[in-house]
């Protein structure tokens, strides 16, 4: 079964499809039709070809794949264009820089190819697509049925807000709640169909495209097991709950109403996935070793010549599942600091409680800076003490990708709950440390964390990856 619905994908496969036509159009308006099958072969309809899917994935880091995006007018005009712009650009650069061997060498033609480019896609992304699909919303490729957990009063606005709006294509086929009795009426003449523990029995027998976890007063534990008992089935997961509130803040959700809703059911890729990932890892980190070499012999000059110690910190590490390893640093504080008592006070609290020492920092980093050596700050500011890590992802104990490592006294003070975030390898970088701006709680880190592992994809790593190196660059840790 898909796990997305059938829709996004003729979306993605029609942009696809745009893109490259508009090329073929404008070979057609400058080259005559006669002398397309030459220029077909030539090495700048091989590179189109593969340069449109850097649109796609301009388009999917913009969010213009969620219903609540490519059904607006205006937002979507927008973001259609910011991508379209971007992209020109960029293809303009990659051709300056081949001089022009992959790119057109006509300043006409470009002309052309922009123009239609811009009509195609504008004519049916923002007029064809919305009133298709609203057309259409009641068809088998669009419809999907919902069922929805939770019986209570965000249940309900949900619910209602659906029936409010048919052309989202969702037919709701009754709730599962465990404080309701089977047969209760919700709304509309929508009904309790079961308990959770009949989740997965219920999916399968009323086939069910979508579960829709709308449920606020509720533990995270009870929230996860619900989370995972959903996704044991085949249809797609999203939750509705202020306990995943931090995630639409960062990057863009889908919803189809007002309340945002968070995709949790694609899970950890498979074999072929983990493989091209573990690749990726191995080509990354070697590559970068050899590149930032000349930057590592830099940082252990002048670590040495500021203070006294070794170049490197190597210290105990929780990576998947709960194993200890050796992690690389530079090192940026003094000899002795790890050795500090209080803030293995101020972790548990943080980790127990979500109770900073100091609630009115602007980071939420727990470290005695009084600690750091002076060349410390910068290195620590610029991220470069973190790179010593890319010799941990050669030996397969990290991913480029993942969830930080934690310490083994910070992995002791966690809650049932947040052990979800060691099903992966750790990672040098993640998704809250490229966009949580290190002033989130703990709790919120690790439903970050979670929603990376459960969008586990290429476009999600290489998305993060570029954010990651636009904090690097800028030294904002993420703000």
């Amino acid at each position: 079964m898909l796990r997305f619905p059938k829709y996004k994908y003729v979306l993605l496969v029609l942009d696809l499809i745009f893109i490259n036509l508009s090329f073929f159009i404008a070979v057609v308006v400058l080259k005559g039709l006669k002398s397309f099958n030459v220029y077909f072969s030539t090495p700048q309809f091989v590179f189109m070809f593969f340069y449109s899917f850097v649109l796609i994935f301009l388009f999917q880091w913009s969010g213009l794949y969620k219903i609540n995006v490519f059904l607006t007018r205006i937002p979507h005009l927008l973001m259609v264009s910011k991508c379209i712009l971007t992209w020109i650009f960029i293809y303009v650069l990659i051709g300056f820089l081949s001089k022009f061997y992959l790119a057109f060498d006509s300043r006409l033609a470009f002309v052309y190819f922009v123009g239609t480019l811009f009509f195609t896609l504008f004519a049916y992304r923002i007029l064809v697509i919305p009133f298709v699909f609203k057309l259409f919303s009641n068809s088998r490729m669009i419809k999907r049925r919902a069922l929805i957990v939770g019986g209570g009063e965000l249940g309900k606005s949900v619910l209602g807000e659906i029936c409010r709006k048919p052309w989202v294509g969702l037919e709701v086929v009754g709730f599962v709640d465990d404080y309701l009795e089977q047969g209760t009426h919700i709304f509309n003449g929508h009904k309790v169909v079961g308990k959770t523990s009949r989740i997965k029995e219920l999916v399968k027998e009323k086939c069910v495209d979508e579960v829709i976890i709308t449920v606020d007063n509720i533990s995270h534990d009870r929230l996860i097991e619900i989370i995972n008992e959903c996704k044991s089935t085949n249809a797609t997961v999203r939750v509705t709950s202020s306990i995943f509130k931090i995630i639409p803040t960062k990057i863009p959700s889908e919803s189809y109403v007002s309340h945002p809703s968070v995709n949790l059911s694609r899970g950890i890729y498979g074999n072929v996935y983990l493989y091209y990932k573990r690749v990726l890892d191995v080509l990354i980190s070697l590559g970068s070793l050899v590149i930032l070499s000349p930057l590592f012999l830099l940082s252990a000059v002048l670590i040495k010549l500021t203070s006294k110690g070794p170049v490197f910190y190597i210290h105990d590490r929780v990576g998947k599942d709960g194993k200890i390893f050796r992690m690389y640093k530079f090192r940026t504080m003094y000899v002795g600091a790890d050795k500090d008592e209080r803030r293995k006070k101020w972790m548990h609290d943080f980790i127990r409680n979500n109770k900073h020492p100091d609630e009115n920092a602007k980071s939420k980093k727990i470290v005695d800076k009084s600690k750091i050596t002076p060349i410390g700050k910068y290195l620590r500011k610029f991220k470069i003490d973190e790179f010593p890590q890319l010799i941990n992802v050669l030996k397969g104990e990290m991913s480029i990708i993942g969830p930080r490592p934690v310490l083994p006294y910070e992995y002791e003070a966690y809650k049932s709950w947040h052990h979800e975030r060691n099903k992966v390898l750790p990672g040098c970088t993640g998704f809250w440390q490229a966009y949580g701006k290190l002033n989130t709680s703990f709790d919120d880190m690790v439903m970050m964390d979670i929603y990376y592992i459960n969008n586990m994809s290429p476009w999600f790593d290489l998305q993060i990856i570029l954010k990651t190196v636009s904090v690097i660059l800028f030294g904002n840790n993420g703000e």
